[in-house]
């Protein structure tokens, strides 16, 4: 009895490890939490002062006096990021709910189109050839 109470698995030594362990774990939480704040007040500062973001770049980046410092406009976030389709398939779905064909028949419509290409203009290059042969 006295083992599994002091010793064993869910005893009082396990126990007092945990503890030991869980409070230094809240420390570290407590200590990053206050680091965040301070950084998003630090960001935000950043954002909205010049001559905090100047002291910033010329402490990190060593700049001179004379330096300037350019910032650019974040892009803004999209709404709505849909698919790209064919500009007659978008005119398509526009006002009906049609499917969008499989890419398989896409490729297949591609592959078919560009072999039909290239033997027309393998054609034509032959007959130009032999029409060239036959003239000289």
């Amino acid at each position: 009895m006295f083992y599994f109470t002091v010793l064993g698995e869910s005893g009082l030594v396990v126990r007092s490890t945990l503890e030991t362990s869980l409070s230094s774990l809240r420390l570290d939480v407590e200590r990053l939490e206050y680091e965040n704040r301070q950084l998003e007040e630090r960001q935000k500062l950043l954002r909205d002062d010049k001559v905090a973001l100047e002291k910033e770049a010329r402490k990190y980046y060593l700049l001179s006096e004379n330096a300037q410092i350019i910032k650019f406009r974040e892009p803004e976030p999209k709404a709505e990021n849909r698919p790209v389709l064919a500009s007659r398939l978008i005119a398509l779905r526009a006002d009906r709910d049609m499917p969008v064909p499989p890419i398989q028949l896409l490729r297949f419509f591609y592959v078919s189109f560009v072999a039909f290409v290239f033997i027309g203009v393998f054609r034509k290059l032959r007959r130009k050839k032999l029409e060239e042969r036959t003239a000289t």
